[in-house]
């Protein structure tokens, strides 16, 4: 079977402070992100339905963290740890999961692959 890179890009605003070293008070981003999903092409030849994906990432993702302030469930609010909590969140539900780019400007980004 061929195995395919699948991704889905969205974005969502939200707010963040830091402590010590990164010091910075509470201001808002606009984060984006990139889910790739990995594995065989099913019989026929595609590896998820991007309604599928569209759909979780709209309600399950974007709904929860647009708007939000991420101090108040991120001890440590940095793409870093965003991108890490994406993926958890997103690797129970679907297992094709590769990696997650998170991005809180244009020029700078996390990537995450589920390794420890």
């Amino acid at each position: 079977m061929s195995k395919v890179y699948l991704t889905q890009a969205g974005s969502f605003r939200a707010m963040h402070s830091h402590d010590g070293t990164l010091a910075e008070p509470l201001h808002e981003h606009l984060f984006r992100y990139e889910a790739t999903f990995y594995g065989d092409i099913n019989e026929e030849r595609f590896l998820v339905d991007f309604r599928q994906i569209s759909n979780m990432f709209k309600t399950d993702l974007e709904k929860s963290l647009n708007g939000s302030d991420l101090t108040t469930f991120l001890p440590f609010p940095t793409a870093e740890s965003l991108a890490i909590w994406i993926y958890d969140r997103i690797k129970v539900k679907m297992p094709q999961l590769y990696s997650i780019k998170v991005a809180e400007s244009d020029d700078r980004w996390v990537e995450y692959r589920g390794e420890e």
